[in-house]
């Protein structure tokens, strides 16, 4: 038992000294033992269609010398899930054939590789026909010394679905006297801890229960009224079911319609059935509302008088949520209001650009700022006031006796790119209308200090010059009741530029200097479906460009220099975006701008892309989303990237990669060769490499090429068209070990032809290949087009 026994003489030792320091735990050799263990969910080329495939990842122990290979053991039954070292017998079995579920795996010392790769998939087939649904690995290596083991390494493989959905709460949308519409949106869900990308698990559907304090209250006669992707169900009979609940049974999946689930009439449980996954294309194809009737009216003696609580879950039974970890007392109140709605206008009013008579116009720092009539909650049903663009309150109607002032308003925006409302985070709220307006003759409002004016005023942030705004408007009272939502349009000013340029649809009027102007496309290009075109090549994004027709105007790729003169909108922007609310650049940039989030599904799905990310003339992302390729100023430099995007690069920071002039050079990393004799000084101990001879050293040794014992194959890399587009290399040995798929992995779309192999010597330096600008392609890079005047 060499391993145990000298891990029991070690262990005693540490303990020993140990004890003198107050220090605590086993020691090991980390140097001897994996590291960088990573499970892949792949399968081999060959593998069966819908084959259950697990590979193992792990780097070699840090001290190869006299290491022999690892040993392996599948499930528990041989090492058990506490052990940290192992036995003779143990280690016997990973060697013998005879054991089904263990095994050696032998280190070949002439690899040349630092990792490999441990294909399980054959070996843990019966695992899952046994129905496990976790399994132990475990992993020691083995060393043919008498030295200091590493530590057992553990890994283990899922085979079923153990993550839950991701939390949903109801949110309150609106609430009236006797009721409330709670909405939520399906949560993402995913399926398999191996691959965090993927969100879109299925989920059967939802818990809902609703309670009342008054143990007397009979919930049962509740109108319920459920708006779903799937329709809408006012009765029960398709979409939910009332005295419902879902709940697991051993493996399966049950929901239980007994009428015994409300035992207590002030319980309603509910079952809403769903049966989708998370849709990234249309968010609001996840949205759920629920339509609450029947309720009591809200009094100041009753204000927690009912609550709401919900769980959702997914198809293997996995579940979260507030329905069934909370008290029912405890889960979110459901609060109404008072019998009598706020009362509020039906016009929104703007300053007009003088310019542009009947267009808004916007502030320096593109921002919007509009009036409205305040409103006014009545203390009555036959109160007298006069609902128009204004309210007109009648004689004798006063604040406190006829009327309150709102609590405060809520404002939304419609987006027209996915079909929803949605709050400014910024404007709206309590705090904001203290001051009132009045407005002349001429149509211009000013600060009424009297107090009697009738307009209040807020702000939009971030407003595109040409825009069309569709506001809405709404003034909650101190009971949380709304009142009718004042609906608007504001139609902005498009400027200077855009009147003197009709742009193509999709195209934005940009100026470089007062005598230069053309369209550039507001967002990254993308198809005719509406994606953006990713992955592509720089020839591609030019011919994609020049694809375009457009009268009046040559479309092409964006230059560089107009590129970055836009993003810099006349040297006030470093970024290409408005930045405001004093928050740091990097902070700004990751936050609206998606740069180096790692977040590729926001990057690609245009409806959840933050407006704040925008330039003084209304283009969008340009700091961040995508890289764009551009045209370079020379024919060195034709194939140039601006911008950064969501991709993560280490060891640069957010700021410099994002300024509008800073310029990048696609390349690969390859290996560094020279072709030329190589001569080697010694310095000291070490030596010193390099490419001309020095008279002034020592030399320790002169290579030849035909000294040189190294080899690299090339290829001819050839687009879709059958074209060559460029030359690429390899190490001859990794194209030879890995065969056509690592080739293709390689090519990353394209076609790599070996066409020729070069005996080099390998200076051990990572070269930053350029060449390979002409065949770069990334899912992080897209582009955008300018148009301009013929």
């Amino acid at each position: 038992m060499r391993y145990l026994k000298l891990y029991l003489l070690f262990s005693l030792a540490v303990f020993f000294f140990a004890c003198a320091d107050d220090d605590e735990g086993d020691e090991f050799s980390f140097d001897r033992e994996i590291s960088e263990v990573s499970v892949l969910k792949e399968c081999a080329s060959d593998a069966p269609e819908g084959s259950v495939c697990f590979k193992i990842r792990y780097r070699y122990p840090i001290r190869l010398k006299n290491y022999s290979g690892l040993c392996v053991w599948l499930d528990t039954t041989i090492v058990d899930s506490t052990s940290r070292s192992v036995s003779d017998k143990q280690i016997d079995k990973a060697h013998s054939k005879s054991v089904r579920d263990a095994f050696f795996v032998k280190y070949d010392s002439t690899s040349g590789s630092y990792y490999d790769t441990l294909d399980l998939t054959d070996s843990i087939a019966h695992f899952i026909e046994d129905g496990y649904k976790t399994l132990q690995v475990a992993m020691f290596s083995e060393y043919s010394d008498d030295g200091d083991p590493g530590a057992l390494q553990r890994v283990f493989l899922s085979f079923v679905d153990d993550q839950p959905p991701s939390k949903v709460e109801p949110l309150k949308d609106s609430v009236w006297s006797t009721g409330a519409m709670f909405e939520w949106y399906r949560p993402m869900d995913r399926t398999d801890i191996l691959t965090p990308g993927e969100y879109s698990g299925l989920i059967f559907g939802y818990n809902i229960v609703i309670w009342a304090k008054d143990a007397d209250e009979d919930l049962s006669k509740l109108k319920i009224t459920l708006q779903s992707p799937d329709g809408v169900d006012y009765e029960g009979n398709r979409l939910y079911k009332r005295h419902a609940h879902i709940h697991t049974h051993y493996d399966s999946l049950l929901v239980d319609s007994s009428s015994n689930i409300d035992k207590q009439k002030n319980y309603l449980h509910l079952v809403v059935f769903d049966g989708k996954g998370y849709d990234t294309q249309n968010i609001n194809k996840n949205r759920f509302r629920l339509f609450i009737e029947g309720l009591r009216t809200q009094s100041e003696t009753e204000k927690y008088q009912y609550t709401i609580g919900l769980s959702s879950w997914d198809m293997a039974g996995n579940y979260s949520g507030s329905e069934m970890s909370n008290p029912v007392d405890s889960n979110q109140v459901i609060r109404r209001t008072d019998s009598i709605a706020p009362l509020m206008a039906k016009r929104i009013f703007t300053e007009e650009d003088s310019l542009f008579p009947g267009f808004a116009k916007l502030d320096s720092n593109n921002r919007l700022r509009i009036f409205w009539s305040r409103s006014l909650d009545p203390l009555s049903k036959n109160h007298g006031i006069e609902v128009d663009s204004e309210l007109v309150v009648p004689r004798g109607c006063n604040e406190n006796s006829c009327y309150k002032i709102v609590s405060h308003y809520e404002i939304e925006y419609y987006n027209k790119l996915d079909d929803s409302w949605n709050a400014y985070s910024y404007a709206g709220g309590k705090t904001r209308y203290s001051e009132r307006y009045g407005r002349d003759e001429d149509g211009h409002f000013y600060r009424d200090y009297t107090g009697v004016g009738s307009f209040v005023t807020d702000t939009i942030r971030w407003v595109a010059p040409g825009d069309t705004l569709i506001l809405r408007i709404r003034g909650v009272d101190n009971s949380g009741y709304y009142s009718a939502a004042l609906v608007d349009s504001v139609f902005v000013s498009p400027g200077d530029v855009a009147a003197d340029l009709n742009c193509p649809e999709g195209f934005v009027a940009v100026s470089t200097s007062d005598t230069t102007s053309f369209c550039m496309e507001r967002f990254e290009h993308r198809d005719d479906d509406g994606k953006f075109m990713t992955g592509v090549l720089h020839s591609e994004a030019l011919a994609a460009c020049e694809g375009i027709s457009a009268s009046g105007f040559e479309v092409s790729l964006c230059g560089e220099r107009d590129w970055e003169l836009v993003c810099l909108s006349g040297g006030s922007l470093a970024y290409g975006v408005i930045e405001e609310n004093g928050s740091e650049a990097s902070d700004y940039l990751f936050r609206v701008c998606n740069v180096g989030t790692g977040n590729a599904e926001l990057a690609a799905n245009v409806t959840m892309r933050d407006p704040g990310c925008m330039n003084s003339m209304g283009v969008r992302d340009l700091p961040g989303q995508y890289q764009e390729w551009v045209r370079g100023r020379s024919e060195d430099t034709a194939a140039v990237l601006k911008g950064s995007s969501y991709m993560v690069f280490n060891g640069l920071d957010r700021e410099s990669i994002a300024y509008c002039t800073n310029r990048a050079f696609p390349y690969y990393t390859r290996p560094g060769y020279t072709l030329d004799t190589v001569y080697l000084y010694r310095e000291g101990t070490k030596i010193d490499t390099v490419y001309a001879a020095d008279t002034t050293r020592t030399l320790y040794e002169k290579l030849t090429p035909k000294d040189f014992r190294d080899t690299l194959q090339f290829y001819d890399v050839v687009d879709a068209n059958g074209k060559t587009i460029g030359e690429d290399f390899s190490l001859y040995r990794e194209y030879k070990k890995g065969g056509k798929s690592w080739l293709d992995s390689l090519a990353n779309g394209l076609t790599y032809k070996p066409s020729s192999k070069k005996v080099v010597f390998l200076t051990g330096e990572k070269l930053h290949y350029r060449e390979a600008a002409s065949f770069y392609k990334s899912p992080a890079v897209g582009f955008r087009c300018c148009a301009y005047r013929k």
